[in-house]
């Protein structure tokens, strides 16, 4: 372990000092501290563990970001069913940006890890465990926990657990021995950083190093943290390079236009005022479309994208309640007369009184108290497929002027 550590030292901290400024990190806290006795610290979470797992409050001891996860995930006993080879082979096909990196997490870390006693396990945005590496010893032990290629360990899945946390808190956590909300974890130390693309901020896996409880260190969480910086930094490069060819392979017009990719990351705009995304409608088409932010535009296809261009005249909605519900769009290209459902007429007049926008909770109010949240959100975005554009979130809005008949 002597040996691991140092050598992680050299390697991590040199990484870090070029990392760690490039773009704010949520703190981290490590499960222990240097030199802290890990059968000792285990032996003093155990009764806490204990406690909550009789139905007592969480003990104000415990720490925060376990406390977190015990509320979030609750003691679950659901039976872990991997995924078979192929689905396995599948998703890790699909995850193009995940496979990018896997390379990279095994020079990092594989080593390193198997001087530790540790396997390297690199999970998708979903919580599916995709590879499992390292000693054989180690992963025979994990094998025995469910804590296989194929398996998904969210917290809603399987418990507080050190994929879990990371997934829910998007920051690098270490979860250690009777932390972990199932008793057949708590021989174990998971420590596991979020890999976040940048450029969509979305969650495109967690690495996590795992391993026997007595070979826990607060490096391992910097080093981890580390190479999941590394690897966003990376996307980030790859992401620049795909805008830089996006614009060289576009033929650009004159006045005013916006390039972007099918993520509507933009790669070049003239005349708008914008940042480095757009919304763009979730089924975008070429010609007339209404898109939050720039308002009415043409948008006409490229290789890897849409060039946006401003379409003559504005667009706005009217409510219309005669024979039947409608939402009529009225834009330079006529009317588009669209029928709604009773629950849809509800929503719209809701958010057309409420011109800044209502939350969740306030469209919640339109359905019975035990309605599930699923439904809820599941209805307003049949309301916003419909309205292609029109209807913007946090907070819900309309945003073109709207009148009512």
């Amino acid at each position: 372990m002597a040996e691991f550590l140092f050598i992680a030292s050299s390697t991590w901290h040199s990484q870090w000092m070029t990392l760690e400024h490039s773009a704010p990190r949520k703190s981290i806290e490590a499960a222990l501290t240097a030199g802290e006795d890990p059968t000792r610290k285990a032996r003093s979470l155990k009764s806490l563990h204990q406690l909550w797992a009789e139905g007592a409050c969480i003990p104000e001891v415990v720490r925060p970001v376990v406390a977190r996860s015990w509320s979030r995930a609750g003691k679950l006993g659901t039976d872990i069913v991997p995924l078979d080879t192929s689905e396995i082979r599948e998703r890790r096909q699909a995850n193009e940006e995940l496979n990018g990196l896997v390379e990279l997490f095994k020079e990092r870390l594989l080593s390193l890890a198997t001087q530790a006693g540790n396997q390297l396990v690199i999970s998708d945005g979903q919580g599916f465990v995709l590879w499992v590496l390292g000693p054989s010893a180690v992963r025979r032990r994990s094998d025995g926990i469910g804590f296989v290629a194929g398996a998904r360990w969210r917290e809603s899945d399987v418990g507080t657990n050190g994929i879990g946390a990371a997934m829910a808190e998007r920051a690098p956590v270490q979860i250690f021995g009777p932390e972990h909300a199932r008793e057949e974890q708590h021989n174990w130390v998971c420590t596991s950083a979020p890999v976040m693309n940048p450029a969509t901020s979305a969650l495109i896996g967690t690495i996590t190093l795992a391993g026997s409880f007595r070979t826990a260190h607060p490096h391992s969480l910097a080093l981890v943290s580390s190479v999941a910086r590394e690897a966003e930094l990376f996307l980030q490069t790859e992401h620049a390079l795909k805008m830089q060819k996006l614009q060289l392979s576009t033929q650009l017009p004159e006045g005013e236009y916006v390039l972007v990719d099918v993520q509507g990351s933009i790669a070049a705009a003239q005349g708008y005022s914008v940042g480095s995304k757009l919304n763009l409608p979730m089924s975008m088409e070429e010609g007339r479309n209404w898109i939050s932010g720039l308002g009415s535009i043409d948008a006409r296809r490229t290789p890897g994208g849409w060039l946006l261009q401003r379409a003559e005249g504005q667009v706005s909605l009217q409510l219309y309640a005669g024979a039947s519900l409608q939402a009529i769009v009225h834009s330079p290209g006529g009317a588009t007369r669209i029928n709604l459902s009773a629950k849809h007429w509800q929503i719209l007049e809701l958010l057309a009184a409420n011109p800044h926008g209502v939350s969740s909770a306030q469209l919640a109010t339109l359905w019975p108290a035990d309605t599930p949240n699923v439904t809820i959100r599941a209805e307003i975005s049949r309301l916003r497929s419909k309205l292609r554009g029109l209807i913007a979130s946090r907070p819900y809005r309309i945003v073109v002027p709207v009148s009512s008949h």
